[in-house]
Protein backbone atom coordinates (compact mmCIF):
# COMPACT_ATOMS: atom_id res chain seq x y z
CA UNK A 1 0.00 0.00 0.00
CA UNK A 2 2.82 2.38 0.94
CA UNK A 3 4.67 1.57 -2.30
CA UNK A 4 1.53 2.31 -4.32
CA UNK A 5 1.04 5.65 -2.59
CA UNK A 6 4.69 6.57 -3.12
CA UNK A 7 4.47 5.63 -6.80
CA UNK A 8 1.48 7.90 -7.40
CA UNK A 9 3.13 10.73 -5.46
CA UNK A 10 6.24 10.55 -7.65
CA UNK A 11 4.13 10.30 -10.79
CA UNK A 12 2.04 13.31 -9.77
CA UNK A 13 5.06 15.37 -8.69
CA UNK A 14 7.19 14.82 -11.77
CA UNK A 15 4.26 14.77 -14.16
CA UNK A 16 3.11 18.20 -12.99
CA UNK A 17 6.50 19.88 -13.35
CA UNK A 18 6.78 21.60 -16.72
CA UNK A 19 10.37 21.75 -18.03
CA UNK A 20 12.06 25.12 -17.46
CA UNK A 21 12.58 25.44 -21.20
CA UNK A 22 8.81 26.09 -21.51
CA UNK A 23 8.60 28.74 -18.76
CA UNK A 24 6.56 31.75 -19.89
CA UNK A 25 5.23 29.89 -22.93
CA UNK A 26 1.79 28.42 -23.63
CA UNK A 27 1.03 25.25 -25.53
CA UNK A 28 -0.65 25.93 -28.86
CA UNK A 29 -1.16 22.26 -29.69
CA UNK A 30 0.50 19.80 -32.00
CA UNK A 31 1.40 20.31 -35.64
CA UNK A 32 3.73 18.93 -38.29
CA UNK A 33 6.89 20.95 -38.81
CA UNK A 34 9.95 20.74 -41.03
CA UNK A 35 13.30 19.90 -39.50
CA UNK A 36 14.51 23.24 -40.85
CA UNK A 37 11.99 25.00 -38.55
CA UNK A 38 14.31 24.01 -35.68
CA UNK A 39 17.33 25.71 -37.29
CA UNK A 40 19.61 22.74 -36.55
CA UNK A 41 23.40 22.98 -36.36
CA UNK A 42 24.16 22.54 -40.06
CA UNK A 43 27.65 21.64 -41.26
CA UNK A 44 28.47 22.56 -44.88
CA UNK A 45 32.16 23.33 -44.43
CA UNK A 46 35.06 22.12 -42.27
CA UNK A 47 34.82 23.43 -38.70
CA UNK A 48 37.23 23.18 -35.79
CA UNK A 49 36.46 23.61 -32.11
CA UNK A 50 38.64 23.52 -29.02
CA UNK A 51 36.91 20.94 -26.85
CA UNK A 52 37.27 20.45 -23.11
CA UNK A 53 35.68 17.51 -21.32
CA UNK A 54 34.94 18.13 -17.66
CA UNK A 55 34.38 15.11 -15.39
CA UNK A 56 34.21 15.80 -11.64
CA UNK A 57 37.64 17.29 -10.85
CA UNK A 58 39.32 16.34 -14.12
CA UNK A 59 39.61 18.17 -17.46
CA UNK A 60 40.68 16.72 -20.80
CA UNK A 61 41.41 19.06 -23.73
CA UNK A 62 41.65 18.51 -27.46
CA UNK A 63 40.48 19.62 -30.88
CA UNK A 64 37.24 18.54 -32.51
CA UNK A 65 37.22 18.54 -36.32
CA UNK A 66 33.74 18.58 -37.89
CA UNK A 67 33.49 17.85 -41.60
CA UNK A 68 30.60 17.33 -44.02
CA UNK A 69 30.96 14.14 -46.08
CA UNK A 70 28.91 12.31 -48.70
CA UNK A 71 25.26 11.30 -48.28
CA UNK A 72 24.53 14.21 -45.91
CA UNK A 73 26.71 12.64 -43.22
CA UNK A 74 29.00 14.40 -40.74
CA UNK A 75 32.44 13.29 -39.61
CA UNK A 76 33.64 14.21 -36.11
CA UNK A 77 37.32 13.64 -35.32
CA UNK A 78 38.52 14.37 -31.80
CA UNK A 79 42.26 14.48 -31.14
CA UNK A 80 44.26 15.31 -28.03
CA UNK A 81 46.48 18.39 -27.90
CA UNK A 82 49.43 16.07 -28.64
CA UNK A 83 47.74 14.76 -31.81
CA UNK A 84 46.48 11.37 -30.60
CA UNK A 85 43.12 10.33 -32.03
CA UNK A 86 40.49 9.89 -29.30
CA UNK A 87 37.53 9.09 -31.54
CA UNK A 88 36.51 9.33 -35.18
CA UNK A 89 32.77 9.05 -35.92
CA UNK A 90 30.59 9.41 -38.98
CA UNK A 91 26.92 10.06 -38.38
CA UNK A 92 23.68 10.75 -40.19
CA UNK A 93 19.97 10.33 -39.53
CA UNK A 94 20.17 6.60 -40.22
CA UNK A 95 23.74 5.59 -39.33
CA UNK A 96 26.50 6.00 -36.76
CA UNK A 97 29.84 4.63 -37.95
CA UNK A 98 32.90 4.24 -35.73
CA UNK A 99 36.13 4.68 -37.68
CA UNK A 100 38.15 4.63 -34.47
CA UNK A 101 37.52 5.02 -30.76
CA UNK A 102 39.79 4.51 -27.76
CA UNK A 103 38.83 1.21 -26.08
CA UNK A 104 37.72 2.77 -22.74
CA UNK A 105 35.19 4.90 -24.63
CA UNK A 106 33.75 1.81 -26.32
CA UNK A 107 32.37 0.59 -22.99
CA UNK A 108 28.62 0.31 -23.65
CA UNK A 109 27.35 3.02 -21.30
CA UNK A 110 30.05 5.51 -22.30
CA UNK A 111 29.66 4.86 -26.02
CA UNK A 112 25.87 5.16 -25.89
CA UNK A 113 26.27 8.51 -24.15
CA UNK A 114 28.65 9.80 -26.82
CA UNK A 115 26.36 8.53 -29.56
CA UNK A 116 23.35 10.27 -28.01
CA UNK A 117 25.30 13.53 -27.53
CA UNK A 118 26.56 13.84 -31.08
CA UNK A 119 23.32 12.74 -32.71
CA UNK A 120 21.51 15.40 -30.68
CA UNK A 121 24.19 18.03 -31.36
CA UNK A 122 23.54 17.84 -35.12
CA UNK A 123 19.83 16.87 -34.84
CA UNK A 124 20.56 13.51 -36.49
CA UNK A 125 17.80 11.99 -34.35
CA UNK A 126 15.16 13.86 -36.37
CA UNK A 127 13.54 13.07 -39.74
CA UNK A 128 12.84 15.85 -42.24
CA UNK A 129 9.21 16.12 -41.11
CA UNK A 130 8.20 15.81 -37.45
CA UNK A 131 5.06 16.10 -35.35
CA UNK A 132 5.74 18.52 -32.51
CA UNK A 133 3.88 20.12 -29.63
CA UNK A 134 4.44 23.85 -29.93
CA UNK A 135 4.90 26.28 -27.03
CA UNK A 136 4.87 29.97 -27.84
CA UNK A 137 3.86 33.46 -26.81
CA UNK A 138 4.00 36.79 -28.57
CA UNK A 139 7.48 38.38 -28.68
CA UNK A 140 9.20 35.47 -26.91
CA UNK A 141 11.08 32.35 -28.06
CA UNK A 142 9.27 29.33 -29.48
CA UNK A 143 9.80 25.88 -28.01
CA UNK A 144 8.94 22.41 -29.30
CA UNK A 145 8.39 19.07 -27.61
CA UNK A 146 9.23 16.20 -29.96
CA UNK A 147 9.50 12.42 -29.79
CA UNK A 148 12.78 11.62 -31.52
CA UNK A 149 14.32 8.26 -32.39
CA UNK A 150 16.52 8.68 -29.28
CA UNK A 151 13.76 9.73 -26.89
CA UNK A 152 11.80 12.82 -25.91
CA UNK A 153 13.46 16.15 -26.73
CA UNK A 154 12.77 19.84 -26.18
CA UNK A 155 14.00 22.57 -28.53
CA UNK A 156 14.17 26.32 -27.88
CA UNK A 157 14.30 28.69 -30.86
CA UNK A 158 14.93 32.44 -30.73
CA UNK A 159 15.64 34.90 -33.54
CA UNK A 160 15.75 32.01 -36.04
CA UNK A 161 18.54 30.33 -34.06
CA UNK A 162 18.56 27.06 -32.15
CA UNK A 163 19.42 28.07 -28.58
CA UNK A 164 18.91 24.94 -26.51
CA UNK A 165 18.15 21.23 -26.73
CA UNK A 166 17.12 19.18 -23.72
CA UNK A 167 16.56 15.43 -23.52
CA UNK A 168 15.19 14.37 -20.12
CA UNK A 169 16.22 11.07 -18.52
CA UNK A 170 16.60 9.67 -15.02
CA UNK A 171 20.42 9.58 -15.12
CA UNK A 172 21.61 10.54 -18.59
CA UNK A 173 19.59 13.75 -19.04
CA UNK A 174 21.19 15.91 -21.72
CA UNK A 175 21.35 19.68 -22.16
CA UNK A 176 22.94 21.42 -25.15
CA UNK A 177 23.35 25.20 -25.29
CA UNK A 178 24.31 26.92 -28.56
CA UNK A 179 25.74 30.39 -27.94
CA UNK A 180 27.15 33.45 -29.69
CA UNK A 181 26.17 32.79 -33.28
CA UNK A 182 28.29 34.23 -36.06
CA UNK A 183 27.52 33.58 -39.73
CA UNK A 184 24.75 31.18 -38.62
CA UNK A 185 27.18 29.03 -36.62
CA UNK A 186 27.48 28.85 -32.82
CA UNK A 187 30.84 30.07 -31.56
CA UNK A 188 30.36 28.27 -28.25
CA UNK A 189 28.49 25.06 -27.39
CA UNK A 190 27.98 23.46 -24.00
CA UNK A 191 26.96 19.79 -23.84
CA UNK A 192 26.07 18.80 -20.29
CA UNK A 193 24.87 15.80 -18.29
CA UNK A 194 24.06 17.43 -14.93
CA UNK A 195 23.28 14.17 -13.12
CA UNK A 196 26.65 12.72 -14.11
CA UNK A 197 28.74 15.86 -13.42
CA UNK A 198 29.91 15.55 -17.00
CA UNK A 199 30.12 18.31 -19.61
CA UNK A 200 31.84 19.21 -22.86
CA UNK A 201 32.67 22.79 -23.81
CA UNK A 202 33.25 23.59 -27.50
CA UNK A 203 34.80 26.90 -28.55
CA UNK A 204 35.12 27.61 -32.26
CA UNK A 205 38.60 28.10 -33.67
CA UNK A 206 38.97 30.95 -36.14
CA UNK A 207 40.08 29.64 -39.54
Amino acid sequence: MQKTALYFFILLFFGSCAPKIFEGLDSSGKKWIEKSDLYPFTVDTILMYNMKIYRKDGVFSGILLIKPIKNHSIRTLFTSTSGMTIFDFELSETAFKVNYCLPPLMEKRVFNLLRKDFRALFSCHLPEEIEAEVYEKESVPVAYKIKTTDGKAYFLIQDKQLKKVEMPAMVTSLQIDYKNYKNNLPENILIAHPSLNLSMQLDKIKQ
